[in-house]
């Protein structure tokens, strides 16, 4: 198998594929980072469509939708060297038009296409324990769920191409709406006088807790906004609720507002920090 894209999720991604026994043939933008991969046996390639020859599936796990079509359609892209009839499986999260125009240009060089996003930060990614939203036909799904099994911990089958993504937006839109509500309730607290480990500790147990809560509780205590994953990429993803939001015909206000405050958290210079450093934007209206 081929996996492009070895950033902050990708690279962790591709090293339990590795783990796994599978042949691995990678490529990344940055070479220095596919090579950390060789000790796991990866090979590195020169270009993606090097990568891509031979590889029943391919796996790409980029920022947005122009990466990923960029990296499909180039003049030494995945396309030029994938062989008739390979799976690509893309876990970016990159909206259900994205995934629309992918695979649309894939089958049309002789492909298929798995659109299948994931559920997870980079602690799950290391762990293996990320979920796949996955949409595409169910023979297709099915090559890939070896490889998607070495990374993810469930498969979740969302129905045709483009609903593994909707289904992650909507995933991603509680999210934000649950960034906001730590965020905004913790400068709440400590401006009404309560302490910070207080606060913190309450957030992160009871009926509202939830794993994300948990999982920062000691880099919230420590004020560690080092990016897990940024705010910058928190607003690209409430942006595609925005545009499914567009494409259903439902309008959500609140939503709305919230991605107001993540706008106005990275015009104040914050977009490069973890998403929880929305926390300071709080603390300073």
């Amino acid at each position: 198998m081929a996996f492009l894209g070895l950033g902050a999720m990708g690279a962790p991604m591709a090293a339990n594929v590795a783990r796994k026994g599978f042949a691995l043939q990678v490529w990344n933008r940055h070479h220095e980072r596919a090579q950390s991969l060789t000790a796991l046996g990866a090979k590195v390639k020169s270009s993606p469509a090097e990568c891509a020859r031979g590889a029943r599936v391919i796996v790409t796990m980029v920022r947005d939708e122009s990466v990923l079509l960029q990296l499909l359609s180039r003049p030494d892209g995945i396309l030029a060297g994938m062989d008739k009839d390979a799976v690509i499986v893309d876990m970016s999260t990159i909206g259900r038009a994205g995934a629309l125009k992918a695979a649309a240009i894939i089958k049309e060089a002789g492909g298929r296409f798995v659109d299948s996003p994931v559920g997870g930060t980079v602690g799950p990614a290391e762990r293996g324990e990320l979920v796949a939203f996955a949409g595409g036909r169910l023979n297709d799904v099915s090559r890939a769920q070896p490889v998607l099994l070495a990374m993810c911990k469930r498969i979740i089958h969302a129905g045709d191409v483009g609903q593994g993504q909707a289904l992650k937006v909507l995933v991603n839109g509680l999210g934000v709406h649950h960034l906001i509500a730590y965020t905004s309730m913790l400068a709440l607290g400590e401006r009404a006088g309560l302490t910070r480990r207080t606060i913190v500790e309450a957030f992160s147990i009871g009926a509202f807790a939830s794993p994300q809560y948990v999982g920062k509780k000691e880099k919230m205590l420590a004020k560690d906004y080092s990016p897990e994953f940024s705010l910058d990429l928190m607003l690209k993803d409430a942006l595609l609720n925005v545009d499914l939001q567009q494409e259903a015909g439902l309008p959500l206000p609140v939503l709305r507002e919230a991605l107001r405050a993540i706008e106005n958290a990275i015009e104040e210079g914050l977009g490069e920090e973890d998403l929880f450093a929305l926390e300071k934007y709080y603390r300073n209206l």
